[in-house]
């Protein structure tokens, strides 16, 4: 009798185990988002759309406001994935400048002023508070999840209308909201990444990083199916920190996938280094 109480009890705690397991690694429960495992989340936000074609090319039309001036301007986007990258900066119908980003750093002429720069992504990373790399920039354009690629495991978050990922678990993250997060905990940095239900589609992704006070949001707000490859049409970018807030607006169109075109990059040799 004894023997077959002790099974009784194993065999209880193991499906309470089993349940309390299966409850945690589900995400979402209501009628218009159903319940999908985070194995099947994490698929959709480890994706690498960018190797099934050789090159990207767009229209850009980008805002960007901050404390001190608000300014606009368009630019023309030329990507060869996992590469790099250049582009033109029109000012009022004229080329104002170039660029080009590659996986070392990122370089700039500026044509009205006949200057140029190049830098190392250290500054950008020390601008943002969070690791920038080239992964990162290309995966923000392609609206891809950024950072990802570094994170080892995911975490369901609650939530019955979005399906929801973070690289903590739900008590850190709790801890970090309301500002009660240790020492060591304070030189984490948070990434959440929010899934539409209907489409299963990256819709947002979060970035905390509590030792600077910094906090980076971007949200992928529409996308248009260009060949099987669902691109972003609008992005929503806010970068807020102890400095200042930053708001960009990306507007893409006339949107190409193997529409090759040459990625370079060149500076007169009249040209100084832009101050």
């Amino acid at each position: 009798m004894r023997n077959r109480l002790i099974v009784y009890l194993i065999l209880c705690a193991s499906l309470m185990f089993i349940q309390a397991s299966c409850k945690t690694s589900n995400v979402g429960g209501s009628p218009d988002c159903p319940k999908k495992s985070v194995e099947e989340l994490q698929q959709v936000l480890r994706q690498e759309p960018h190797k099934d074609f050789e090159f990207f090319s767009s229209k850009v039309n980008v805002s960007v406001e901050d404390s001190k001036s608000s300014r606009s301007f368009n630019a023309s986007l030329y990507m060869k994935p996992d590469s790099a990258f250049s582009g033109l900066v029109k000012l009022m119908g004229i080329i104002g400048a170039t660029f080009l980003i590659d996986q070392d750093s990122f370089a700039f002429s500026n044509k009205i002023e006949k200057c140029y720069k190049r830098e190392s992504f250290q500054s950008l990373t020390e601008l943002f508070g969070t690791e920038i790399t080239y992964n990162f920039a290309q995966q923000m354009i392609l609206g891809l999840a950024v950072g990802v690629e570094n994170i080892d495991e995911l975490y369901p978050l609650k939530s019955e209308n979005e399906y929801v990922l973070s690289n903590y678990d739900r008590k850190v993250v709790e801890r970090m909201e309301n500002s009660n997060l240790s020492d060591e905990e304070q030189g984490f940095i948070f990434f959440k990444y929010t899934i539409n239900c209907e489409t299963m589609h990256l819709k947002m992704i979060e970035i905390n990083v509590p030792k600077d006070s910094v906090y980076v949001r971007i949200d992928y707000l529409e996308r248009e199916m260009i060949e099987t490859f669902l691109v972003p049409k609008e992005t929503k970018i806010k970068i807020v920190s102890p400095d200042d807030s930053v708001f960009i607006d990306l507007s893409y169109g006339n949107t190409a996938l193997n529409d090759f075109k040459e990625i370079r990059f060149s500076v007169p040799n009249s040209y100084n280094v832009c101050e």
